[in-house]
């Protein structure tokens, strides 16, 4: 791999004379050199990685340092599926977001664990897909579901349900999202958003403000940095999103929260929630702006 700053010289190919015998150059004496573009160690490996397949991909992650930091977003767009969108009273909001797919079969099926919350997991049992409590893979129980024996469920065109506490209630809206699709939809996100309104008490008051998307995807997630200040950030974790320390940066902890799972906070119509010292409490006119 040629490094910054380098380019690569192609010699124009040859082809032996009919008559001679002799070589004689393929391109006219005229024909200027092929010069590739200028390309560093990272791009070549990069673009030989987008050709991966995943269990290439796979050990590639598992081989070396430098593989596995550009292996990763690879990685992450072919295991990825994300399930999203408003759910009747946001029941189970909390428990949508992004799933990662992994190496286990389940019943014969793909399975996944929910990004950041290694309790929540997603797989096939019976007649039906099911998001639910880790503790019960592989069984007919679960939180959201979906009525297909499709192979992936991004493929399926069947409705959704959510669990109410009492029966299973259908969500039209809700989507599950994978590849080109999912990555269109975490690039939506904005590039800024402010988090305004007033909370109980003032609580959390001074940690409000604009945040600054960043490059870096936290828990398959957009993340955002505190505008002038960078010890202050928001990123999702588990079942929620959160305003806390950067030093906390992709856990489940924080000083303002909001519980659903949708890829883009400004998207959601779930309460705010702040903490008071001793629990959270709800903020309702707390709004995400974008």
């Amino acid at each position: 791999p040629a490094d910054r700053g380098a380019s690569v010289y192609m010699p124009p190919r040859t082809r032996r004379s009919a008559r001679t015998g002799a070589a004689s150059s393929a391109a006219s004496s005229a024909a200027p050199p092929v010069l590739l573009d200028v390309l560093t160690t990272d791009d070549l490996l990069d673009l030989a990685l987008s050709f991966c397949t995943e269990d290439a991909l796979r050990a590639a992650y598992a081989s070396c340092r430098a593989f596995r930091a550009a292996a990763v977003p690879h990685l992450r767009r072919l295991l990825s599926i994300a399930i999203v969108g408003p759910t009747p009273e946001n029941k189970q909001a909390s428990q949508l977001g992004v799933f990662l797919k992994r190496a286990a079969l389940v019943n014969g099926f793909a399975s996944y664990s929910k990004a950041g919350d290694d309790d929540a997991m997603l797989w096939h049992a019976g007649q039906s897909w099911f998001v639910g409590a880790a503790a019960d893979l592989g069984q007919t129980r679960g939180w959201v579901s979906l009525v297909d024996g499709c192979l992936r469920p991004e493929a399926s065109t069947v409705t959704w349900r959510v669990y109410d506490g009492a029966a299973w209630v259908v969500a039209p809206e809700l989507r599950c999202l994978a590849g080109d699709a999912l990555a269109a939809e975490i690039a939506k996100a904005a590039p800024q958003i402010a988090l305004v309104g007033p909370t109980p008490q003032n609580k959390q008051a001074s940690v409000l403000g604009v945040f600054l998307k960043r490059d870096e995807l936290i828990n398959g997630y957009p993340s955002y940095t505190k505008a002038g200040d960078d010890d202050a950030m928001l990123w999702h974790a588990g079942q929620s999103w959160f305003v806390g320390a950067a030093a906390d940066l992709g856990q489940t902890r924080g000083w303002v929260s909001l519980v659903d799972g949708c890829l883009r906070p400004e998207a959601s119509t779930v309460t705010w929630r702040v903490y008071d010292g001793a629990a959270w409490v709800v903020a309702p006119e707390l709004r995400c702006l974008a």
